[in-house]
């Protein structure tokens, strides 16, 4: 089908924001002007972001300054254009620099599983060497310990428009709602940069929304339950407990969505295996997919692509760092491994058309204490996909339990779960 041309007013769409920003400045000297300006502001957010339904827009739109990272999320996640179409996407637009690198911190999504910061950077010197190495969150003084997940680095990036996520595992109380976040950066030429923006919400905490399922499933003679789907803005939490006398262990479930009874579907917070899943050996874990919490549905199918287990007891590889070798593995494990001081890198041959993959997820030295984990690194050619995981300087021996090996013992589940 041929699309009709499109006149993109990009001028006047920044000339919109710029003459917006403009004005909620001049009236920041009453509470009341501050309000009706952010109002203003986010009527226009919303207008902007109805462009979902068309890509083409969206494209142009952004590369405006202030609004290409929230735009992209709202394309590529049902539950944020639903953040931003009920006005609970929070507008900050406080800016702070330091050593010519200007930080704007532009937006907040806030709920009790996480919050996501919304941000633009911009310097007077050459950020093509500039990295993102951490970011801090404090409530009032307390620092936050939950941890971030962020972009470091953009190939030839001359600007930053990108997002911090920040995941909780517990419900997040919000005693507080006086915040600051530090940006750690690093530069070749500048050195670190610390650029540090106090923050506060003015929005309501959205409640969670908790239903009971305790839906039996059962594999290949492997079982696992649902016990419980909790729903709040930014995602639609699905907890999962498996059966302790399975005789395999279940690592995956791919391609989990949910489809709604208009057939809309909700799907993974992130794909090509990256989401966070199963983190420890026990046999309880969460998986996170988009929210549909401003949606009230009676029901919802559950849709599985496939259910990936191996052997009990055969769900790691031990190497010894000091050596840097690889001790033992799985004798069906085909992965080519290589050990470092601080990391293990794995080769793992494609069976589909990815980019990038997790395969292991976490180290335990030979005391019993986990390792410490640094950071992940993935790539891939036409044949293979490569992670390497990156630990705290180590010369023992350690465990690294798997979190993926492609192992189908289940696929293309559909499961109707009552919601009321």
């Amino acid at each position: 089908m041929s699309k009709l041309p499109i006149d993109v007013p990009k001028e006047k769409l920044q000339q919109v924001r710029m003459d917006m920003f403009r004005k909620v400045q001049r009236e920041k000297r009453t509470k009341k002007r501050i309000v009706s300006g952010a109002i203003a502001f986010l009527f226009c957010l919303s207008f902007l972001f109805s462009i979902r339904v068309s890509p083409t827009i969206a494209s142009h739109v952004a590369k405006i300054p202030g609004f290409q990272a929230i735009v992209s999320a709202v394309v590529s996640d049902k539950g944020i254009k639903d953040i931003v179409d009920n006005d609970y996407y929070e507008e900050i637009n406080a800016t702070q620099s330091k050593k010519g690198l200007s930080l704007t911190l532009q937006g907040v999504i806030a709920d009790n599983s996480g919050l996501v910061l919304y941000y633009d950077a911009e310097a007077s010197f050459d950020m093509s060497e500039l990295h993102l190495e951490g970011v801090q969150l404090f409530q009032g003084d307390e620092k936050i310990k939950d941890g971030s997940s962020f972009t470091s680095h953009q190939s030839n990036q001359t600007r930053i428009s990108s997002s911090v996520n920040f995941s909780f595992r517990e419900p997040f109380a919000y005693d507080s709602k006086d915040f600051k976040v530090v940006f750690q950066f690093y530069d070749k030429d500048k050195g670190n940069i610390e650029i540090s923006v106090p923050f506060s919400l003015q929005n309501e905490i959205a409640k969670e929304k908790t239903i009971t399922v305790n839906r039996n499933v059962n594999v290949d003679g492997q079982k696992f339950t649902i016990t419980k789907i909790r729903h709040s803005p930014l995602r639609m939490a699905i907890d999962i407990e498996l059966d302790e006398a399975n005789t395999m262990q279940i690592l995956a479930l791919d391609n989990i969505a949910v489809e709604t009874e208009n057939g809309e579907r909700r799907e993974e917070v992130v794909k090509n295996g990256l989401s966070l899943g199963q983190k420890s050996r026990d046999s309880k874990f969460t998986l996170n997919l988009q929210s549909n919490y401003f949606h009230d549905s009676d029901s919802l199918k559950l849709l599985i692509g496939a259910v990936q287990a191996v052997p009990k007891g055969e769900d790691f590889i031990e190497v010894d760092f000091g050596k840097k070798e690889v001790l033992t593995k799985p004798e069906y494990l085909d992965w080519d491994i290589s050990v470092t001081e601080q990391g293990v890198s794995v080769a793992a041959k494609k069976w589909d058309n990815r980019r990038a993959h997790s395969f292991l997820n976490f180290a335990v030295k030979a005391d019993g204490t986990t390792l410490e984990y640094k950071g992940s690194s993935f790539s891939d050619d036409d044949q293979f996909l490569y992670e390497t995981e990156n630990f705290e300087n180590y010369d023992g021996k350690a465990k690294l339990y798997m979190s993926y090996y492609f192992n189908p013992i289940g696929k293309d589940i559909e499961l109707n779960i009552p919601l009321k």
